[in-house]
């Protein structure tokens, strides 16, 4: 018996190769590591009924290793985020999110008929494209030097606020799909629940992992808060499951109040070396296992259309709320070109609502590939619209777009 040991090698193997693959090709990895389990997906789906047939999709240890990796991003995220980069302009941040996230779900709402979308799935899309991938956006505004610029410092600074209400937003959707039917009761009770329980835990919480680490630090054992950052999240993840919130509010929490530690930077080296190694790609790859490249095939209007109506969706809803800001038409368009990469989080809801049946496989298959293929195309678009200049000597005021 081998445990999945077998199941996990093949995954891990098919999963490296295809993010190193897109490395070098200066692509995402980690829409390396989906294509390459979209690709080991089909595969031994066609070899069902010969002795080289392995149930990659179906098995519980890439399952849990696929749960581990999960935790391992949303800790890397929480734990690398500097809100006191951001603070002086926090505010304005939070309001051009805030606005985004209603233009989407207004958007989505508006074309439900067209797509036969039920509430919950109109749900779970939304919190689904909401989010900004952090690490394809920094790496391209740092592959054209754009960074510096007043528009790649907006952009980051949206990211950072972006992964927290993209991370919140996807938990409420996941507690939302254990109800029946949707209710603004639950959502306004939840809402309620977080805020307490964010507040009780960073007041009490903060000094109690403050003096844990500082602790363990006084005798040298650096090596040990990989697994007190790790127990400690599945604590508070128990913690927030039995007040009937999901585990990964507490997983955000730990992220959150460990990011305010001296010890943090360590902690994010030595995390993101062990994620990156082992847990992400699995996940990544896991989620393409599921993938079913016929229901693809036989969807290929359904791809074109919802890869067209998202992409201009997330585009309109992340560059208005910058005109509202005060920022020129030139600058609010690098912005949302800046925003317009899918976070791998996204991909999570997906995962997620799969397996509640809130999708099925052909619009999940669907909904994959549009990701692959707005990741893959992203720094590409981003990288020719930043090329563009500001034709006015106004800054953060009305200006003309030159050479578009």
């Amino acid at each position: 018996m081998n445990f999945g040991l077998w199941e996990i090698a093949i995954v891990l193997l098919g999963a490296k190769i295809g993010g190193e693959l897109f490395r070098k090709l200066r692509q995402p990895t980690l829409a390396g590591e989906l294509l390459a389990g979209i690709v080991l997906g089909a595969l031994f789906y066609n070899l069902q009924g010969t002795p080289f047939y392995v149930d990659l999709a179906g098995s519980t240890t890439v399952l849990i290793i696929a749960e581990l990796g999960i935790l391992f991003m949303i800790l890397l995220a929480m734990i690398s985020i500097d809100l006191s980069s951001i603070e002086k302009e926090i505010e304005k941040l939070v309001l051009a999110q805030a606005v985004s996230a209603v233009i989407i779900y207004a958007l989505l709402v508006t074309l439900l008929p067209v797509f036969s979308l039920t509430v919950d799935q109109t749900l779970v899309i939304w919190a689904a494209i909401f989010g900004s991938s952090t690490a394809i956006s920094a790496r391209t505004l740092l592959s054209i030097n754009g960074i510096s610029s007043r528009e790649g410092q907006a952009v980051i600074g949206l990211q950072i606020v972006n992964g927290i209400i993209e991370l919140l937003l996807i938990s409420s959707v996941t507690n939302t799909l254990q109800y029946s039917g949707f209710s603004w009761e639950p959502v306004l009770s939840l809402a309620l629940m977080i805020i307490g329980t964010f507040a009780v835990m960073s007041r009490i919480g903060s000094r109690f992992i403050n003096w844990l680490f500082n602790f363990f630090q006084v005798f040298h054992l650096d090596e040990v808060f990989i697994a007190l950052t790790l127990l400690l999240a599945f604590s508070a993840g128990a913690v927030t499951e039995a007040l009937g919130m999901t585990a990964y509010f507490g997983y955000m929490l730990v992220g959150v109040l460990v990011s305010r530690t001296e010890q943090s930077k360590q902690i994010l080296k030595k995390m993101g070396d062990l994620g990156e190694a082992f847990f992400i790609p699995v996940f990544f790859a896991s989620l393409g296992l599921a993938v079913s490249l016929g229901a693809v095939a036989e969807n290929a209007g359904l791809l074109l259309l919802l890869l067209a109506a998202i992409t201009a969706i997330r585009f309109a809803a992340y560059t208005v709320p910058m005109l509202l800001l005060s920022y020129s038409l030139v600058e609010a368009v690098k912005i949302g070109s800046g925003l317009i990469s899918m976070s791998e989080y996204g991909l999570l809801m997906l995962s997620i609502a799969l397996a509640a049946g809130v999708l099925g496989n052909p619009l999940y298959s669907v909904l994959v590939l549009v990701f692959l293929i707005v990741n893959v195309a992203a720094p590409l678009v981003t990288g020719r619209v930043f090329r563009i200049p500001v034709y006015s000597g106004e800054r953060g005021g009305r200006s003309e777009i030159k050479g578009w």
